[in-house]
């Protein structure tokens, strides 16, 4: 490995050390959390690269990520990053970070037309760089982290430089430079939202849910909870106690031995071994407290109307525009602003201004909606 490599931060004065270091100096971006492997996901690895260096930050060994707030909330540093939504909330929610200065290269990739925009994708085809995808749930909170890990960690830094460079060029030469600034701009403002508590409960959600009965679906909820709990007192992922197609086959059968519960397809045996009475006395509680099942969201196409033929020639020129920009469709317009949209249209009022068009998508998308407005 090089000199660059395995730099390791544990100490916070040493971070906020490099945070001042790097103010101005352009910086790729990336962390590592631990959510395939235990309960609550946590933040357990940052990755830093800059022209002339890289480092791997420990927030698990002490090195508080809050010490780089100056140099991620400092509009005039560039950071690059790669698939920021998920990274962006969770320092938004662990530390009431705000990055700014940010440049996307997702984003940025779709915008100039790339259909693969994974970063193994876009670094394979602009710069013949293969990564190594295998670790991808490793648990990065395992201390010491392997060297191996250190390497496919900093892997998704060190080359978002160049990436970005070859991106940006490509932007300015289609003239969309403004349609990306506009796309960063936007995804600076994502924030870690909590669970809202008129949301339908999380058992209803669980898939096959809505194909129990009454009874069944008591004991599903039952069940979810006794998993729920099961699986934070062990600190591991819901999934890794119990998975949901034996879990909504539980309590469509409602076993009440563990011959039963063996019985069920995708069962853990060593689940039977170890915790059969839980299970059994979750399905008792569950048959005595019947609940009611989910709604079945049925898509149908809707009966023509005013609405849906508007919408149908909305999305018709949608499709021409991204044809002729060599765009996916849903990047100029998804389905909740062509519905939107139409629906501005037929009552009369302008459309341009509808939440979640941006305003390089109305510019390119002006004329021909006028015109499908027209019945064009």
């Amino acid at each position: 490995m090089s000199e660059r490599t395995n730099r390791w931060i544990r100490d916070t004065h040493e971070l906020a050390h490099l945070a001042e270091r790097l103010a101005g100096v352009p910086v790729a971006f990336d962390l590592e959390a631990d959510s395939f492997h235990h309960y609550r996901e946590k933040i357990c690895l940052a990755q830093v690269s800059w022209p002339d260096g890289e480092a791997l930050i420990d927030p698990l060994d002490g090195a508080k990520l809050g010490a780089l707030r100056p140099l991620l909330e400092d509009p005039g540093t560039r950071k690059i990053l790669h698939g920021a939504d998920y990274d962006l909330r969770l320092l938004d929610r662990d530390h009431g970070i705000r990055v700014r200065g940010l440049f996307e290269t997702m984003i940025a990739s779709r915008l100039v037309g790339e259909r693969a925009f994974g970063l193994a994708a876009l670094l394979e085809r602009f710069f013949g760089v293969r990564l190594d995808k295998t670790h991808q749930r490793a648990d990065w909170s395992q201390r010491p982290l392997p060297p191996v890990l250190e390497e496919y960690a900093l892997e998704d830094t060190r080359h978002l430089h160049r990436l970005a460079v070859v991106l940006e060029g490509e932007l300015e030469r289609l003239g969309r430079r403004g349609w990306a600034e506009e796309e960063f701009g936007r995804i600076e403002e994502v924030r870690w939202s909590r669970p809202d508590p008129s949301d339908p409960p999380a058992w209803t959600r669980v898939r096959g849910a809505a194909s129990l009965d009454a009874v069944g679906c008591g004991v599903l909820r039952a069940l979810h909870a006794w998993r729920e709990a099961r699986a934070q007192r062990r600190d591991v992922p819901p999934f890794r106690v119990l998975g949901e197609d034996p879990l909504v086959e539980l309590a469509r059968r409602r076993p009440s031995g563990k011959d039963g519960l063996r019985a069920v397809p995708h069962f853990p045996a060593a689940l039977a071994a170890s915790a059969a009475d839980e299970i059994l006395a979750a399905i008792r509680a569950g048959e005595l407290a019947p609940a009611e099942p989910p709604a079945v969201r049925r898509l149908r196409r809707p009966a023509p109307s005013p609405a849906t033929a508007i919408q149908d020639r909305l999305r018709a020129a949608r499709d021409r525009v991204a044809v002729e920009l060599d765009l996916e469709p849903s990047l100029l317009a998804n389905r909740r602003v062509l519905e939107a949209v139409g629906e501005r249209l037929l009552e009369g009022r302008t459309w341009d201004d509808v939440p979640d068009l941006r305003r390089w998508q109305a510019e390119v998308l002006r004329e021909r909606f006028t015109a499908a407005a027209r019945g064009g």
